[in-house]
Parts: structure tokens; sequence; C-alpha cells
């Protein structure tokens, strides 16, 4: 699956922003977007909107292409899963994996309840 890399689309724009010998306030008033929020895609602080995103991308002349990347599954469980040779083996990892849920979801009521009372105390 591919996503936008906000690394790959800042140095990008920057990029072709200095290649075409624009500032950030010019390229601000040809996409109709504030340089505040130009400084802030091309320091991965913040990612454009779809109209945003194509206007830079007209502007500046690039594709979608240029900036994505393959998504590799990174789920231990997944390459787990994947491992197992027998039924049994793979029950006792679909059980596994359905305690370590229960007790990640644990933890966060915990903390949840933790915070609200430190909160009203």
């Amino acid at each position: 699956m591919k996503k936008i890399s906000s690394d790959k689309l800042g140095r990008l724009i920057i990029d072709k922003r200095e290649e075409l010998g624009l500032t950030q306030e010019e390229l601000g008033e040809k996409t109709e977007i504030n340089r505040q929020i130009i400084g802030r895609i091309e320091n991965r602080k913040h990612i454009p909107s779809i109209s945003q995103l194509n206007s830079i991308m007209s502007v500046l002349n690039f594709d979608l292409n240029d900036i994505t990347e393959e998504q590799e599954e990174k789920s231990v469980f997944v390459a787990m899963m994947g491992n197992a040779e027998t039924s049994n083996e793979k029950e006792w990892l679909e059980e596994m994996v359905s305690m370590m849920l229960c007790l990640r979801k644990h933890t966060r009521i915990r903390t949840s309840i933790n915070d609200a009372n430190t909160t009203i105390g």
C-alpha cells in the first residue's frame, strides 16, 4: 500500500521551489496557501489538504508518485501468524494476540482513570 511521505513532500517542495527561484511567500501567492502553512509543510509539521496538495503539485510540476512510498506491514503478530506451522500453533498465537490486545486496552483504561483522578484531585 502506498502512502504520502511527509519527508519526501517537504524536501521536494523545497527543492522545486528553490529551482524556480520562489520564496515561500511567492509560492503561497501562486497556490493561495498561507506562507506559514508552506513553511510547516516543508518542515514536515503539516500535511496539506487534497486541494492544497493539488495546487502545490500544479505550481511546482510534480505528481503523487514523486511523494509516495510503499508502506510495509510491520506487525510482529502478522509475521508470527505467517510462521505458524500447525493449527495448534496458530490457535495459540491467536489466543496470545487476543490476550495482549486485552491487556493493552486495560492499560489504556487504567491510565485514563488515573489521569481523570489526578485532574479531579
